[in-house]
């Protein structure tokens, strides 16, 4: 799957059912960026927006119109929660998802305000609905995005079953069915083009069927909606991996705090593929720091992207430089890139223990042993010629017993190399 919208399962419990199709893929492109941000207000600006909901104008309309509509349905979303409690009681819930939405023509931005006391819909995922963001906008009616989303919760089921005239009208008001469709317009207007534009779809939804039931009494009111799919295995046993939680999101932060123009979403994006290809925190630093110091570069965040890969050798690093040429032009410095991109792990350095006055290393030794904050010991992985420099003077400034003890063990080393 690519890019996932993953909201709490209580999301569908809202109506979205009188959004335009566009308003839909907007809504749900704002569910995208808000995706852990955890936070009560985020700015997105017009191109990031038009591309992840695949923003294409219609006839007679624009971009600002559209997104204008879109904030007026927002605001007058019914968003209501029913919480059933122990007590056989209930608890309701009404409130504005997105408080406030601010349209910059000048800056060409839009700022949302989320409702602080719900932010757990988008950010806290105990039982989620999960969605893949290229999938729904794709979808060219409105009937089959609500759709689409109602029955991605229920993707490992296999089944949707709607039952009971109260449910039944919920379910039409959900994915948008005018009131004065009948059943059986709804049916031929909403249902059947739904399922088929899904099945058409080649998504992740596949064999989609459905049948409807009537009472057997005067009338033959429906009775109930059933929908089938082939089950979606291995998705919701899944846990959500949240990135920004890991090691390296905050390294790929860190190295890039004083560039403002890498966006959330771009650290985001680099630290996934540092850890999808089991980059080192060190090599992260060291081929960011590589792009940032390069002039011209078309495009920094894809470059740094494909850079975090493995390689095995030179020859592998020439073999690939093709990759490259895109963001620097053929204008790279092969020995550097090079230098910076090859993986290989020299063996740890423990000079011979022959070779060591023994009274040093035994104080050492000990130090260690008395001291936690030193057998926390970082692994001597050597890429580079300096790698030994790097790690002390890229030690945290509060750790000087760490720097203390690799100057040391230096020190060491450089006694043996000159014996030898």
């Amino acid at each position: 799957m690519g890019e996932l919208v993953i909201y709490e399962n209580d999301m569908n419990k809202l109506k979205f059912g009188n959004f335009t199709k566009v308003s839909m893929n907007f809504f749900m492109a704002l569910c995208f960026f808000m995706k852990n941000k955890g936070t009560t207000h985020f700015k997105i600006s017009f191109d990031e927006l038009k591309e992840r909901s695949n923003y294409r104008p219609a006839k007679d309309h624009d971009f600002l119109s559209d997104l204008d509509y879109m904030t007026d349905q927002m605001l007058e979303v019914n968003s209501k929660i029913i919480e059933k409690k122990p007590s056989g009681k209930r608890r309701i819930f009404k409130f504005d998802l997105f408080p406030y939405f601010d349209i910059d023509e000048d800056s060409e931005t839009l700022e949302v305000g989320v409702n602080e006391r719900f932010t757990w819909l988008l950010n806290e995922f105990d039982h989620y609905t999960s969605i893949d963001l290229e999938e729904i906008v794709s979808f060219k009616s409105k009937y089959t995005k609500n759709l689409f989303r109602l029955i991605r919760q229920w993707k490992s089921r296999g089944e949707l079953r709607i039952s009971g005239t109260e449910n039944i009208q919920e379910f039409r008001e959900k994915i948008g069915v005018k009131d004065t469709y009948s059943n059986a317009e709804m049916n031929r207007r909403c249902l059947a083009p739904s399922v088929q534009e899904i099945n058409d779809s080649n998504c992740s939804i596949q064999n989609l069927s459905y049948e409807l039931e009537y009472a057997n009494k005067r009338g033959k009111p429906l009775k109930a909606i059933i929908f089938t799919w082939d089950k979606v295995i291995g998705e919701t046993t899944k846990k959500v991996t949240d990135i920004t939680t890991e090691s390296v999101y905050h390294t790929v932060k860190e190295t890039l705090r004083e560039h403002p123009e890498f966006k959330d979403e771009d650290i985001i994006s680099i630290a996934r593929a540092a850890k999808k290809n089991e980059i080192t925190d060190i090599q992260v630093k060291q081929r960011i720091s590589y792009v940032l110091k390069r002039e011209n570069i078309l495009n920094p965040v894809g470059y740094i992207v494909a850079l975090m890969q493995k390689f095995n050798d030179a020859v592998e690093v020439k073999n690939k430089l093709n990759q490259f040429n895109n963001f620097e032009q053929r204008k790279y410095d092969y020995d550097e890139l090079e230098k910076v991109l090859l993986d290989v792990s020299l063996p740890k350095l423990e000079p011979k223990k022959s070779d060591i006055p023994t009274e040093r290393l035994s104080d050492i030794v000990r130090a260690e042993e008395k001291d936690p904050i030193i057998n926390e010991k970082p692994d001597f992985i050597v890429t580079n010629e300096n790698e030994e420099q790097y790690r002390i003077d890229n030690a945290s400034a509060d750790d000087e017993v760490t720097k203390e003890r690799l100057k040391k063990l230096m020190d060491i080393m450089k006694n043996t190399s000159d014996k030898d």
